[in-house]
């Protein structure tokens, strides 16, 4: 068999009547059939890069809003002597900060809601897991998003302070955690340190049950970090926290 070296189609031409000639070697030895291939068509998932930017679109928009909204608003708040003046009120303390969570929680729900909506429906992303499973990751982590906002907002002095170092705690997890890119593209030490961070987990499990239809029991790991994240920042909200 003679073939031009510049011809492109050689290899499959080669290919296909090599496996010819085998067939024939087996058919005229009369030896038996030991392995079959039996093809068969499944319908794989489409997966986009905005399908990895999707769910931290979400993550991003849930933290940068719990984080720097409730730090503005509780730095505000102080700035003016609210706080002081509901002491006077008979509104009591663990009713207002129950308003207020209660009050992100249910907007973080809806601002997921309406990011994975336009997500889908005008950019064609896809979401192939439980959407359910997404909402409640996302209530999970805005609790940490929320009590980092708490501290924020009790350390810093004024409201521009406190959009200072709201946006310096929220954007080294905006662009390390995940969210346009892959952590594991980053060297290996930094990416270890960035899983920490609670926006990494929230990310990690979103993604896992958004892209991979997995439930998001699955990831106890990431479930575990945002636990730790609670409990610590929890603590420090509370002892931080000043109504003067």
């Amino acid at each position: 068999m003679l073939y031009d070296r510049g011809d492109q189609t050689a290899a499959t031409i080669i290919g296909t009547v090599q496996q010819f000639i085998e067939e024939m070697n087996r058919q005229m030895l009369q030896t038996p059939t030991l392995l079959e291939l039996r093809p068969e068509a499944v319908q794989s998932r489409e997966l986009t890069y905005f399908d990895f930017l999707l769910p931290g679109f979400v993550g991003m928009g849930v933290m940068t809003y719990s984080i720097i909204g409730l730090a503005s608003t509780m730095a505000l708040y102080g700035e003016q002597k609210i706080l002081k003046r509901i002491l006077a009120t008979p509104l009591k303390v663990r009713t207002f900060f129950a308003s207020q969570i209660i009050a992100h929680l249910v907007l973080s729900v809806v601002q997921a809601v309406i990011i994975v909506a336009a997500g889908v429906l005008i950019f064609g992303g896809h979401i192939y897991g439980n959407f359910l499973g997404i909402l409640v990751l996302v209530v999970i982590a805005n609790v940490v998003f929320l009590n980092l906002g708490f501290i924020v907002g009790a350390i810093a002095k004024n409201v521009r302070a406190a959009d200072g170092l709201a946006n310096a705690v929220t954007m080294p997890m905006m662009f390390l955690s995940g969210t346009f890119f892959p952590r594991e593209s980053l060297p290996g030490v930094l990416s270890t340190v960035v899983g920490y961070l609670p926006l990494s987990p929230l990310l990690d499990a979103m993604r896992g049950v958004a892209l991979d239809a997995r439930p998001f029991w699955e990831y106890p790991t990431e479930l575990g970090i945002l636990g730790a994240w609670i409990a610590v920042t929890s603590v420090v909200a509370v002892r931080v926290f000043r109504f003067d």
